[in-house]
Formats: structure tokens, sequence, C-alpha cells
């Protein structure tokens, strides 16, 4: 069995994770990596590694056909918000060609990237989300009429990765905030990643304060959940988290299970969720393999086993889907010569 994981930048773990889910099911198998960037570390760790086009060429699509057909892969599980809305536009064409394509569905992708209409998406099921404004003036309105109140979060609908993402404690500040955040999507791939007007694509939210939580919810190739991890952020880096503590509350469990079950994705997401002393909020949704899975891994977790046994012959270890709780991690930076792959384009 080949795997392609794709957008692998940093994530050496993430190869060297199916890598050894290989050997503990014994499956014979390559994991083939892709990225943009030539020098991107996880290059140096795939059986088989591809320099692409980023997700915004026209041939980044010809790229992933190309090495599908060449590896045989059965299965693809891309790492990077960006490329999921085209590999699931994508996935019947993938699918003929005998490739497993770990990705919600194009529509239910629309949905959970757009940060602007949660309430409306998880409401029918009990889950909380905040109150959302899409444009300056409704937000400018609920201030008048007592809706909201100061802070504010101006933020892209479709952002990634703490992109844009501003607090306003004034009238003056919220319309800088917003003014700032259109232009820095018409400055990003942001703008490529959705048919709205840079102006459109903007939410203006109330501010949840407390404790913050991650989320991953695992479907299985039908949609069906499996099963969910719950990490408490602790500390904060880039973007990413750096430090984290694993827990298995119920409250937060039920809410995965809600979302996995109703959403009926397929493969992996990833949610914020905070928690303000009363109530939980879910703030975001990434319909990709997060990058803080790596935390409930190493506290017991083996999602790229199932990811493989779902590929192979749907056999599933409980013991894959479970991580042990109250285990506190944090992340390191480690160092890899990059070497000339004799690879190095795929064109």
């Amino acid at each position: 069995m080949n795997i392609l994981i794709t957008s692998t930048a940093r994530r050496i773990d993430f190869v060297n994770f199916f890598k050894d889910a290989f050997k503990e099911i014994g499956i014979d198998g390559k994991i083939i990596v892709a990225d943009p960037e030539h020098n991107a570390p996880s290059l140096q760790a795939g059986d088989e590694s591809y320099v692409i086009p980023h997700q915004t060429d026209p041939k980044y699509m010809d790229a992933i056909y190309e090495i599908c057909k060449k590896h045989s892969v059965q299965c693809l599980v891309p790492l990077n918000d960006w490329e999921v809305p085209k590999l699931s536009e994508h996935k019947e064409e993938l699918e003929q060609l005998g490739v497993s394509v770990f990705t919600p569905n194009a529509d239910l992708v629309d949905q959970v990237r757009d940060k602007g209409k949660y309430r409306e998406l998880l409401k029918p099921f009990d889950v909380n989300a905040p109150r959302s404004y899409i444009s300056l003036n409704d937000a400018e309105e609920g201030l008048k009429n007592n809706e909201v109140s100061f802070p504010l979060i101006v933020k892209p609908r479709n952002g990634s990765a703490s992109m844009g993402v501003e607090i306003a404690h004034d009238i003056e500040e919220l319309r800088f905030a917003h003014q700032h955040a259109v232009q820095l999507i018409k400055e990003s791939p942001l703008d490529d990643a959705t048919y709205k007007k840079p102006e459109e694509n903007i939410i203006i939210q109330d501010v949840i304060e407390g404790e913050k939580f991650s989320l991953d919810i695992f479907n299985d190739l039908d949609g069906n959940f499996l099963t969910s991890f719950i990490r408490k952020q602790l500390d904060m880096r880039g973007g990413d988290v750096d430090r984290c503590i694993t827990v298995n509350t119920p409250e937060l469990l039920d809410i995965a299970q809600k979302m996995g079950e109703n959403l009926g994705h397929i493969g992996y997401m990833n949610a914020d969720v905070y928690y303000d002393g009363s109530d939980y909020y879910v703030i975001d949704i990434n319909p990709r393999f997060g990058g803080g899975y790596a935390f409930s891994h190493i506290a017991g977790a083996n999602i790229p086993a199932a990811i493989i046994a779902l590929t192979d012959d749907g056999k599933v270890k409980n013991s894959w889907l479970t991580q042990r709780d109250g285990v506190e991690l944090a992340r390191h930076d480690v160092v890899v010569q990059i070497d000339e792959l004799e690879e190095q384009n795929i064109f």
C-alpha cells in the first residue's frame, strides 16, 4: 500500500507515525510526501518525495494525479487547510484511480470553512458558537442595539493559522481592524480559497474568554463517527499549540461526538473550543488532520494505523482510538539536513 501525504512541511513526525503504523500492522508500503517548498524538512523523511505546485497553481491537481498514477497510491491524507477544498472537489476523479481520500466532501468543506455560519451549522444538534456578524454595518448595529459589546474579534471567515485575527476595544479599532483584514485577504492565498469578495470574507464576533481546548474528530470513509481526542491548550506559538494536556472531559467528548455524527465528514476534523466558565463555544473548525494530533499520538492514539486499516480491510482496533487522560506534552525542535532530492519537482 502506498500513501500520499500532502503539504507535509515541517511534520516529519507525521511521516514517521505512518511508517511506524505500517510496521505495527505488518503491511508493506511507501509513504510518499509532497510539498510546494523544495526545502521542506519533511521531504527528507519520505520513502518518495516530491516538490509540487501550490494549491493555487492550475497544475496542482495534475501533480497529484501524476503521483497517484505513478505510485498506485491507495490513500491520500492532506495536512493543509487551503488544499482541502481543491482535493475535495476532485475526490471522484481520485477515487476512480483507486485512491481513498481522507477529506470531507466539498459541500461540507465549504460549510466548516465559513466561520460566519457556525451558529446555523451547529445549533440543530445543540452545539454553541459565538454570535457573528458578516458585515461591519451589522456589527455596528448590533453594538447600538446592545446585542454585543466590546471587545470584539475580527478575522477572515475562511482563515487559517490565526492569520488576520485582531481584537477591537472600541469603534475606531473595529473599523481599522476590518479594513486591515480586507487588505490582508487581498494579498494572501485566502483570496483564492473562496468565491467571496474580500469585503464579504470578514466576520466580527463576540470574544469568548476562558479555557481553550482542541477537539479532534475522526470518522471512517463512510462518515461514521469513530473517536475523538480532547486536549487543553496550555501554550501557543505561531498559531500552533506548543504545550497541552490530554483530557477526557465528558461534556467535550459529547460535543465532539455530536459534531462527528451530525456532520458526517470523512476522515479527520479539528475544532477549537472555548469554555467561558458556563458554556463551551466552537470558534474554529479545520477539515483536515490537525498538527495537534501529534500530542494525542504520544498519549496512546494511533490514527495513522486506523487510516491504513480503513483503506485496507476496514478492521480498526479500539486501542488505536483512545488516548491516556492527564498527559502533559510539549513540542520541541529538531534539525534535519536538507539534501537535494533525486526528483526535485513532479514537473
